[in-house]
């Protein structure tokens, strides 16, 4: 069978279906072909055709059947629809006309009634009413709380003290309040859209240089600018005000800017006040002059001003003499007033560039720089002196001022400022001591006395507490008995390279700071301590007496220290201390004194008036002060002798310590007659060199197991002389002294007599003495007779004696030396039987002839 082709087609039907349904249904025809072999063979193709009008036309009228049955149901729609709206029409009338009354009153609202769907809408419209009422009520509340807002900000930035500009992004100003329209010249309508900077025109204070805008600061640093000082705003008509500014951003609630605004301050007061305040922390406000402070600034600059010049800078202090009992008497208003008067004459004498300051009270600084010479500063200030001398009419009174200045010269002072105005202090008060109304260089020497004398007591401090300080102890006796009663406690420091340093070296140093109080103390509770030491070695009757520095006797703990020292020591009877003040430190405060004196007796000890004579003490101050002991001061006892006013005192202290039940205690005592004077005059306890000087406490024991007392003493133990006898022991005094000045040439001495005295036996003390009140008192005796041979024979010697020094013939100078010592000794002994013949025989008493 050969190859061919088989189609099978479906039964041609007529076309009943509209073109456009055809091609919306997408019902179309198809053919298919199959190729047909077997057993390799090929039989041909197989054709399959299907035509789709059938299918189209049966799917045309399924679909026309489906329109009429739902344009059935549609046209019941319609008319379910126009029923249902026809019943709820009324309601949707009155739901328009809700509407309409809504947008003219919100309180308007519908009836809910009719279909479910129109009681739905009326809801939803009176719910809708409701939000929208609420709505537009709070937009009221909030716009009345905004406009209220605007108009407090508008106030507040109308009458707000300080500028203020606002400007847009770009910098053009959108508003200014009156005050920013006042400083800057600019009314508000003309400066609105100006560059800020046309209108706030600013220049640095000091430079005058244009400062940089504070919005353009504002824009660089993107935070808020802090207040700029020292600006000065040029105004549009060119015044000047000194103001501060800031700036910040106006930022929306997303950060965005949308402007800037600018505060000015006038801060023309503020400058005012702290000028004026700035003028009083540095000026005195009477006198208008700089104060200690605006000083310190100058006197600084005026230093390192003539560092560069190489000139002089003078720096004095001057204070005013006797200004207080002027002011006293005058009042306060005439001193103030003399106080500027004075002030005036000052400046109308220093030149322009010199520095007058006031200090206080009437203490002024005078700085006057760029001096050629010494004479120039003394011819400013000799003016300046003179021209405060003149008189003041004060309320029709005449007063009269004078002044003393003390300065010193920098560079020939090289020292720091402060340093400088202590000198010229230091100067100013030597000027005063000196008799006031002058001027005074200061003392650079002077200066460094001081200073060593501040290293020195910072020594003395430090030798303190090293224990470098000991006592020395000097007896006193009692002349008539011939006895040791006790000693005086004296400090000696033992210096380690310098040995016993004497208390002249450093007491002075301990006065009027505690190292007194801190070497009484010492002194209290050594003394005490030896006291214990001889009480234990059988010395019962040795007392001891101790400084007591007039600032540790004055201060508030003496007494607490003294009861510490006897505590420290209680088997030490109080009564072997005796303390001795001097006058200063009794007469400063009589009441305290006479206080501590009392107290002390309660205690059992005793209190000695030390120097006495050589003050201010009076018969008053003897009267209130309860001390026990007078000790008369060595100077007048060492020339007792010599000199008659010396003389006198003694006796006076004397009679001065029996008149008020005192003990007397002469000091100084060096020669036996002086001695035997003291005796005759009433007094028997006394300590000298003559006696001992001050000795260690390990000798104290060994000296008082070998002292003899002088014979003379014994002598006139019981005898009182009559002050008539007195020449006759000056005599014997003045033997010895001219004996020993022949003597001492022979050792490389000097003479100490004339060569009259040498010469003539007549003219000596002893041979004025022998011819006329020696002669006239005792001629009648034998033993004054055989006096005057001796006496020719001493001079005769002494003046052989110096021959043969003179010639060189030495060994027989010495061995006349001796004859006359014995000479010497002869003619005592004739004095001595003198003074016993008149006791003996009364001469006093019945045979004196006048004197």
């Amino acid at each position: 069978m050969g190859r061919g082709q088989l189609i099978a087609k479906t039964v041609p039907t007529t076309q009943t279906v509209p073109s456009w349904f055809i091609r919306l249904s997408g019902i179309k025809g198809c053919e298919h072909r199959q190729q047909v072999q077997s057993g390799g063979a090929d039989y041909g193709e197989l054709i399959l055709h299907c035509d789709a009008t059938l299918p189209q036309t049966e799917t045309w009228q399924r679909a026309l059947n489906r329109v009429a049955t739902l344009g059935g149901v549609i046209m019941v729609l319609f008319i379910i629809l126009a029923l249902t709206l026809r019943t709820s029409l009324v309601a949707l009338t009155q739901l328009v006309d809700a509407y309409r009354r809504f947008l003219k009153d919100h309180h308007t609202r519908v009836a809910v009634g009719g279909a479910r769907e129109i009681q739905q809408l009326g809801s939803a419209f009176n719910a809708m009413a409701d939000e929208v009422e609420a709505t537009l009520k709070a937009l009221a509340e909030a716009q009345g709380r905004l406009q209220k807002e605007a108009e407090l900000n508008h106030v507040t930035l109308m009458s707000i003290g300080d500028g203020v500009i606002t400007t847009d992004p770009a910098g053009l100003v959108t508003q200014m309040n009156p005050v920013a329209e006042q400083l800057t010249g600019w009314p508000v309508m003309e400066a609105v859209q100006q560059p800020l900077t046309e209108v706030f025109h600013i220049v640095q204070e000091g430079t005058r240089e244009t400062a940089i805008n504070p919005i353009f600061r504002l824009a660089e640093a993107n935070t808020v600018t802090a207040l700029e000082t020292h600006m000065r705003l040029i105004a549009r008509d060119g015044s000047e005000t000194p103001i501060e500014d800031s700036a910040a951003p106006i930022l929306r609630e997303n950060g965005d800017i949308i402007g800037y605004v600018l505060v000015l301050s006038d801060v023309s007061e503020k400058k005012a006040l702290q000028k004026k305040i700035g003028w009083q922390a540095t000026h005195d406000a009477l006198t208008k002059l700089p104060n200690r402070a605006l000083l310190a600034d100058r006197l600084n600059q005026a230093v390192a001003r003539n560092d560069r010049s190489q000139l002089l800078l003078a720096v004095g202090l001057l204070d005013l003499d006797e200004f207080k009992p002027v002011n006293d008497r005058l009042g306060h208003a005439c001193g103030d007033q003399l106080l500027k008067l004075a002030t005036a004459r000052m400046l109308e004498t220093l030149r322009a560039t010199d520095t007058l300051a006031r200090l206080g009270g009437d203490e002024f600084v005078l700085v006057l720089s760029d001096l050629t010479s010494l004479d120039e500063a003394e011819t400013i200030f000799g003016r300046l002196l003179d021209r405060l001398a003149e008189p003041y009419t004060l309320d029709g009174e005449v007063a009269q001022l004078t002044a003393s200045l003390g300065f010193t010269l920098y560079p020939l002072d090289q020292t720091d400022p402060d340093t400088l105005l202590r000198h010229a202090d230091e100067a100013m008060y030597t000027a005063k001591h000196s008799g006031r109304n002058r001027y005074q260089l200061f003392d650079a020497q002077h200066d460094q006395k001081r200073q060593a004398r501040q290293e020195q007591t910072k020594e003395i401090r430090l030798a303190l507490a090293a224990g470098e300080f000991e006592l020395f102890y000097q007896p006193k006796v009692d002349m008539r008995q011939g006895r040791v009663t006790g000693f005086e406690a004296l400090a000696r420091w033992r210096h380690p390279q310098r040995g016993i340093v004497p208390p002249g070296e450093f007491l002075h140093h301990m006065e009027d700071n505690e190292l007194g109080s801190k070497l009484g103390r010492f002194v209290l509770d050594t003394a005490l301590g030896r006291v214990a030491e001889w009480r234990r070695a059988g010395l019962n009757d040795w007392s001891v007496a101790v400084n007591i520095a007039p600032q540790h006797f004055t201060a508030p703990h003496f007494l607490d220290d003294l009861k510490d020292a006897i505590a420290r020591h209680p088997d030490v009877p109080p009564q072997c201390l005796e303390l001795e003040i001097v006058e200063s430190a009794a007469i400063a405060d009589l009441h305290h004194a006479a206080r501590v004196i009392a107290a002390c007796h309660e205690l059992g000890i005793r209190l000695a008036l030390d120097d006495f004579g050589v003050g201010y003490a009076s018969l008053s101050y003897l009267k209130r002060l309860p001390v026990d002991v007078l000790k008369i001061d060595q100077s007048f006892v060492r020339d007792v002798l010599d000199d008659p006013g010396d003389l006198a005192v003694v006796e006076a202290v004397i009679t001065l310590s029996t008149l008020f039940g005192r003990d007397v205690v002469a000091e100084g005592v060096e020669v036996a007659e002086q001695g035997v004077l003291l005796l005759r005059l009433g007094c028997h306890i006394a300590q000298g060199y003559g006696i001992a000087r001050p000795m260690p406490a390990d000798e104290v024991a060994g000296w008082a197991a070998t002292w003899q007392p002088d014979p003379s003493w014994a002598l006139w133990a019981n005898t009182q002389w009559e002050m008539s006898d007195f020449p006759l022991l000056v005599a014997q005094y003045d033997h010895q002294r001219w004996i020993k000045s022949v003597l001492n040439t022979l050792d490389g001495g000097r003479l100490s007599i004339t060569q009259q005295e040498l010469t003539n036996h007549r003219a000596c003390r002893l041979g004025h003495w022998y011819e006329n009140h020696g002669r006239r008192r005792y001629g009648h005796l034998t033993t004054f007779q055989e006096m005057e041979p001796l006496h020719a024979e001493v001079h005769r010697t002494g003046q052989e004696i110096l021959q043969l020094k003179a010639e060189g013939r030495l060994a027989e100078a010495e061995t006349q030396a001796r004859y006359l010592t014995e000479l010497k000794t002869r003619i005592l002994d004739s004095l001595a039987s003198l003074q016993r013949e008149v006791m003996r025989t009364g001469v006093g008493a019945g045979k004196n002839l006048p004197a």
